[in-house]
């Protein structure tokens, strides 16, 4: 089987092409940068490359052809006022190139990574793929929900797409340094403000497996959240003293500070000399998470998600072998 990938150079992308390829199966990547892509898949694995965006309809429609199935995983992601319209644009027309597309090609199995922003209600007690789109205010989470909105439509009318929900997605080899890697980095600093709710942590290569399931023998048109573990914040740090053998300071932070400090972050963040996940968005979802059901994923398929401690384990040995945590912070992980 070929399987069109969008996001191929993305942490979710990455790993679900090459769990694809590791089960023989050919890929056909749609890339805006070909060096990056050698540079994580060398010259030999991967059968097709179009370099190209997923907002332009003849280098996707070049990258479909003769495909037998697409992963569409490709999103742009920012929370700045000033990439809004293009954020909106770039994942609404695209989902619509790229899914459209291989729909009107008669491609048969088609994979939609959504996010548990397609989703968000911070009223609701929990969320699942019954769940209605969420509500959002910014322009990224307008995109998602939207997106989401066209592809239920589509299953609506009977068309072989799938849709996965991946809560925050952490694991090894990531190609960038996704949001909830620079949230384990800081953390791993030694304090952890033990706020209201919690986050929900799933494993990269458990969202591939997923994918590759989808890909290969599920019946099209059913969604599945994939949300692997959640824990409060309190459970957090003690899961990461109990990889590291350290002591982590945990410091009770009011949900409505840290929503408070969120806000203000947006306002002077520009003039900071880094940039840190605490706009208000992301202290919305700390502070209100709603926890992500697995059991569809659990009982249709019979998945079982791998223990969180392994997950925090790989991810920390990978993020020190980058230089991205210090011996001191990784701890009894590098034995």
């Amino acid at each position: 089987m070929r399987v069109m990938i969008t996001g191929a150079t993305g942490f979710v992308g990455y790993h679900t092409a090459q769990a694809l390829l590791d089960a023989g199966h050919e890929v056909s990547l749609l890339v805006r940068s070909v060096d990056k892509m050698l540079a994580l898949f060398g010259e030999d694995r991967v059968h097709q490359v179009t370099r190209g965006d997923i907002t332009d309809a003849a280098q996707v429609a070049r990258a479909l052809r003769g495909c037998d199935a697409v992963l569409h995983s490709a999103a742009m992601v920012s929370t700045s006022a000033g990439d809004a319209k293009r954020v909106y644009q770039t994942n609404v027309e695209g989902t619509r190139l790229v899914v459209g597309g291989a729909i009107d090609r008669g491609i048969e199995r088609i994979v939609h990574v959504s996010s548990v922003t397609a989703l968000y209600d911070p009223a609701a007690s929990s969320l699942d793929e019954a769940s209605p789109p969420g509500r959002a205010s910014n322009a990224y989470g307008r995109s998602k929900v939207d997106c989401e909105k066209y592809v239920r439509e589509l299953q609506d009318r009977g068309a072989p797409v799938f849709i996965t929900y991946p809560a925050q997605v952490i694991g090894p080899d990531d190609p960038g340094m996704t949001e909830p890697h620079v949230g384990l980095q800081l953390l791993l600093k030694g304090l952890v403000p033990c706020t209201s709710s919690g986050t929900q942590y799933v494993d990269v290569r458990d969202v591939a497996l997923v994918h590759c399931r989808l890909l290969g023998t599920a019946a099209p048109g059913n969604r599945y959240a994939l949300g692997g573990h959640y824990l409060d914040w309190r459970s957090i740090a003690q899961a990461l003293e109990s990889v590291t053998g350290r002591r982590l300071l945990k410091v009770p932070l009011p949900g409505i500070a840290a929503r408070l400090s969120g806000q203000l972050y947006d306002r002077v963040g520009s003039w900071l000399p880094w940039d840190l996940p605490f706009g208000a968005e992301a202290m919305e979802y700390a502070t209100r998470w709603v926890a992500l059901d697995n059991t569809r994923v659990e009982t249709e398929l019979g998945f079982s998600f791998r223990p969180l401690e392994d997950s925090l384990r790989d991810t920390i040995a990978w993020m020190y072998r980058q230089g991205l945590v210090s011996r001191r912070q990784a701890g009894r992980v590098l034995g």
